[in-house]
């Protein structure tokens, strides 16, 4: 993925957030809660920050194959060539997310983007930390086939940043353009825990894919999003690694090594000979689904979303900077910027070590601000501005760290909001 295209376009991206939460309200719709987005955005920041670490490595390999044997010399400059990868990378892409819904390893690196009971734009950027290293063998024949790697990474993020505006309940049908494009209506489906929708439509821009290996559903009933197992938690390194452990754990119980090898590569409905059998997913109505929710305790909401705006910038930073900044302070802002993402998480869910931890985060922060204000010369006034919030937040988490350690753990995950029909 072309970093630098995905961290041109995150303005972009939070615009368009507003403007979905502005046509949504206009058509009487509420398909945002706090707790969730932040979730999602925070999957989202953590997968650019992992791919700062991953990409060098995973685009190394591509190249190196690139380089070792093409059949075709493809022109970088010529039309017919980026035809080509668009329509192939969309290929892959369908491939790879198919394997995804129905091999258990795969799964793991894909199940966040699914986690979310709500469908908006998001929801879009919840992605899954892992998916890039389970991808990447699905899109190496292009390689092979000659397709250049800067024609390759420039496809791979067009075909990315189509699929953020599909992740909308506020866009109905679209006609004609629904027999070849990948739309809202199509992705909806591929997002319901309906019987009739799972594991259907899995293509990127393009659905004809899905009509023709015979994946594609049409939309006919109100969808309800989510997984089959209910994901319960808003801590973002959480969604990114239960399925592991469930997967882990699950091996354990299974008797037959073969089984236990076997559980890996088969569907995530699978079950071992000596484990009790899968129950079949329930019917369910829009009108009767409960979302999983947690109450947000007063002060919360404003607090979360000014230390979301300093993460975002920072995020973002890291995006602009990596190829010439030491790997040392990526890695330390990296490592700040998810451990933030996971004390909201804790927060939300009223955990009494999230404050905790939340403190500690911000004495850390101190302590880096000011190490940075004495050894980097002219950065007086950003070391000052991140000072004063950080003393602010100090003071506001002491005066509202009681509200918002208010359910113990073993709690968490019993509140459930209606979905009106």
């Amino acid at each position: 993925m072309d970093t630098n295209l995905i961290a041109l376009a995150i303005p972009i991206f939070f615009a368009m957030i507003g403007l979905e939460i502005l046509v949504a309200r206009l058509q009487g719709l509420r398909i945002y809660r706090l707790n969730d987005a932040i979730t999602d955005l925070s999957c989202g920041i953590g997968s650019q920050v992992t791919a700062v670490f991953m990409k060098v490595g995973l685009f190394t390999v591509y190249v190196a194959l690139y380089q070792t044997v093409h059949i075709l010399e493809l022109s970088e400059t010529h039309w017919t060539t980026w035809l080509v990868a668009m329509v192939a990378v969309d290929f892959a892409y369908y491939a790879w997310h198919r394997t995804s819904h129905r091999v258990n390893f795969v799964w793991a690196t894909h199940v966040p983007h699914h986690q979310s009971q709500d469908f908006n734009f998001a929801v879009a950027l919840r992605q899954a930390w892992l998916s890039p290293v389970t991808s990447l063998p699905f899109y190496l024949p292009l390689a092979v086939l000659g397709v250049p790697p800067l024609v390759f990474l420039a496809s791979s993020a067009l075909n990315t940043l189509y699929q953020f505006w599909i992740h909308t309940e506020t866009v109905r049908h679209l006609g004609p353009l629904e027999w070849v494009l990948n739309t809202p209506a199509h992705h909806r489906v591929h997002h319901g825990v309906n019987p009739k929708y799972i594991d259907r439509n899995y293509g990127g821009m393009l659905i004809i894919w899905d009509r023709l290996l015979g994946t594609f559903r049409q939309e006919e009933e109100p969808v309800c999003y989510g997984t089959v197992k209910p994901h319960t938690s808003w801590n973002p390194v959480w969604a990114n690694f239960e399925h592991w452990f469930w997967l882990f754990g699950e091996a354990w119980q299974i008797g037959r090594w073969r089984d236990r090898v076997a559980l890996f590569f088969r569907p995530p409905d699978w079950y071992a000979a000596d484990r009790p059998p899968p129950p079949l997913p329930r019917p369910v109505r829009r009108s009767r689904f409960q979302k999983f929710d947690t109450p947000i305790a007063p002060g919360l909401p404003g607090y979360v979303l000014v230390h979301f705006a300093i993460t975002a910038a920072a995020t973002t930073w890291m995006l602009h900077v990596e190829q010439t900044t030491p790997l040392v302070v990526l890695a330390a802002v990296g490592c700040l910027v998810v451990w933030t993402t996971v004390n909201w998480g804790a927060m939300f869910e009223g955990r009494v070590w999230g404050v905790a931890s939340e403190g500690v985060r911000l004495g850390v922060l101190a302590v880096l601000l000011v190490a940075f204000g004495l050894r980097v010369p002219g950065t007086l006034p950003l070391v000052t501005g991140l000072g004063a919030i950080t003393v602010m937040s100090v003071l506001w988490l002491m005066r509202h760290s009681e509200d918002w350690s208010w359910r113990p753990r073993r709690e968490s995950g019993n509140t459930k909001v209606r979905v009106p029909g």
